[in-house]
């Protein structure tokens, strides 16, 4: 017969501190994360993804520059200046982004822009949009906190001077908070387009800067002022293209002798969701195609492409003043898109 005594007792519970680094000793390391190191004095920003920023720049609408992060890069200021003259203008929208591309490295670069009571910011680089936006609209917060109760258009060299400065440290904590803390929360995608067509409004095709053929399809969407009165309607379209194309080779010819680049594209906002666009393609004989348009970006290649087996025809020798072949190609091309200016499908049938 079993006791009291004899029964045995429950074993007692223990806490133990030990964890797998104490069992195993020096074996076991924590991964830090690898922090990037931020640097204005580059002239390249490296972040990580191959991404990198060379130029943060502030300007106004009246052409008052504010802040520019890379001297090397300050050329983008004026230009961007010029640009928010079309796209206000003609162009009748916000400026939004525009696609560079560097013909000795083939490479595509990327100026973003945010406007915002008169003042354009700037980030350039190679970028996700959404990066892009979120670096402008920290660069508009800080900014603003900055200059409350200043304007702008009067500051002082001194007090200028001292927004600069603090400024720059601002840029340098915006670009630290981007690559150390907020690279991974950002997805790579681009923003999609909610309309799925595109429309054409103009059409020109130019030769060191010399407008061959310009067709103004949608005088009604774009915001172009009369100059002068004419009796006669056809004379004050042509006027009109003609002015029209002036303006864009002005800008094209522009950002090539500043930038060594060539514009892809210049996208202007409209609306939520709603785009205005001038695309540039590059010809055979240093021709370029400039199109303005209105919907999904992502069609206007196919739209190109509609094309070029007709521009190649005439861009098979370098413009020499003849402007015979070229006005063959532009009653051609009126007479296309007098049919369909709306694709898809892609086709003049």
């Amino acid at each position: 017969m079993t006791t009291e005594e004899d029964k045995p007792l429950p074993k007692e519970f223990e806490t133990t501190n030990t964890t797998v680094s104490t069992k195993l000793g020096s074996k076991v390391k924590i991964k830090e994360k690898e922090q990037i190191v931020i640097s204005l004095d580059t002239d390249k920003i490296k972040l990580k993804k191959g991404e990198y920023v060379k130029l943060m720049g502030i300007t106004s609408t009246e052409r008052t520059q504010l802040y520019c992060s890379n001297d090397n890069y300050g050329y983008l200021l004026e230009l961007t200046n010029n640009l928010d003259f079309i796209a206000t203008g003609f162009l009748g929208g916000e400026l939004d982004k525009m696609l560079l591309i560097s013909e000795k490295e083939e490479n595509e670069e990327k100026c973003q822009f945010y406007v915002k009571k008169n003042i354009i910011y700037i980030v350039y680089g190679k970028f996700p949009d959404k990066k892009g936006k979120w670096i402008l609209e920290q660069m508009s917060s800080n900014f603003t906190e900055l200059i409350r109760g200043k304007d702008v258009e009067k500051l002082k060299k001194f007090e200028k001077y001292k927004i600069e400065n603090e400024f720059k440290k601002r840029t340098h904590f915006i670009l630290n908070e981007y690559a150390n803390k907020l690279q991974e929360v950002f997805t790579d995608q681009e923003i999609p387009y909610v309309e799925d067509t595109i429309r054409i409004d103009y059409v020109g095709l130019s030769s060191m800067s010399i407008g061959v053929i310009s067709i103004l399809l949608g005088e009604e969407n774009l915001n172009i002022e009369n100059i002068g009165e004419f009796d006669d309607p056809d004379e004050q379209k042509e006027m009109k293209e003609s002015m029209l194309t002036a303006r864009i080779e002005a800008i094209a010819a522009n950002t090539q002798g500043n930038t060594g680049a060539t514009q892809r594209w210049i996208a202007v906002k409209l609306g939520f969701q709603k785009y205005r666009f001038l695309t540039f393609k590059k010809y055979q004989n240093d021709y370029f195609l400039s199109i303005l348009s209105e919907g999904n970006l992502g069609r206007i290649e196919q739209v190109e492409e509609l094309l070029d087996p007709e521009i190649n025809e005439v861009t098979l020798n370098e413009f020499s003043g003849n402007l015979k072949p070229f006005n063959a190609l532009k009653i051609d091309l009126e007479q296309n898109f007098g049919e369909r200016r709306k694709f898809p499908p892609f086709s003049f049938n």
